[in-house]
């Protein structure tokens, strides 16, 4: 595919069919995301309004000579039964949304009333069983800086037609820069793993009852330690993960742990 993405550029705003796109007031709203939680306030907030959905899934891969191995999908209020249902053997998402996609290069359209008719069975299945519904997608190749971005939007209310590819056609290129700076920034931060890795048994210990809402003084009981050495451990376990707050400890866990009982190759954020 020798295709090459074309960076957003400055548009008017657009009036054609009744999405109201506006791709300078887009960017402006997303010029200080950094992480995959802001990326996914971003696209609630001010892609939704413009482009009604109630789910989104965007991925992200790195291209080789088989195409495009996917490395990170960034889902937004997206049914985790689906994804369980569309992985393959390796752990990767298999859908033939993305295939085609990626294959065209143009936007995709699929509504559960009217499947292809090449559509996998046990992937209509699960699409059925989890209320997907309509599809928009669109798939961006960046040969430049050698990655690909897939952004499939769900739920989308009414049938689809011309109006609906023009609106992802549009929004995709804006959404594939503003992912690529998020999955950037992430690859030079998402070093959580190794390091949980390095905690002591005891660190892991108390970390897991931090991940179940136990406080201090129930983890001083349960551990058969005082409240002060609790929290001793507590402040190394936030300077060996580099964390702050025991929320943010939660919220780390919780995405590692939800990862690992997924087993997928392919990392879900």
């Amino acid at each position: 595919m020798e295709q090459l993405s074309e960076r957003p550029r400055t548009r008017e705003r657009s009036s054609r069919g009744p999405f109201m796109i506006d791709a300078d007031a887009i960017l402006r709203a997303a010029q200080n995301i950094k992480t995959p939680e802001e990326f996914k306030d971003w696209t609630r907030n001010t892609i939704r309004p413009v482009f009604p959905h109630e789910t989104l899934a965007c991925g992200y891969g790195h291209l080789n000579a088989g195409g495009v191995a996917l490395d990170y999908v960034v889902t937004v209020d997206y049914p985790v039964a689906h994804l369980l249902g569309i992985r393959n053997r390796a752990g990767g998402i298999d859908t033939p949304i993305l295939r085609r996609g990626i294959a065209t290069l143009e936007p995709q359209l699929f509504e559960a009333d009217d499947p292809w008719p090449d559509t996998p069975a046990a992937w209509m299945k699960s699409f059925s069983e989890n209320d997907m519904r309509n599809t928009a997608a669109q798939a961006i190749i960046d040969v430049e800086r050698c990655v690909g971005t897939y952004h499939s939007f769900h739920r989308i209310p009414g049938r689809l037609g011309s109006a609906h590819a023009d609106a992802v056609k549009q929004l995709a290129p804006i959404m594939h820069e503003v992912l690529y700076r998020v999955i950037g920034q992430l690859n030079l931060e998402n070093k959580f793993a190794t390091r949980l890795a390095g905690l002591s048994s005891r660190e892991k210990q108390i970390a897991r009852w931090v991940r179940l809402g136990k406080t201090n003084s129930e983890i001083a009981t349960l551990s058969c330690l005082s409240e002060n050495t609790v929290k001793h451990h507590l402040t190394a376990i936030f300077t060996k993960l580099d964390l702050e707050t025991r929320s943010e400890l939660v919220r780390r866990l919780t995405e590692h742990e939800t990862q690992a009982a997924l087993g997928f190759g392919t990392k879900v954020l």
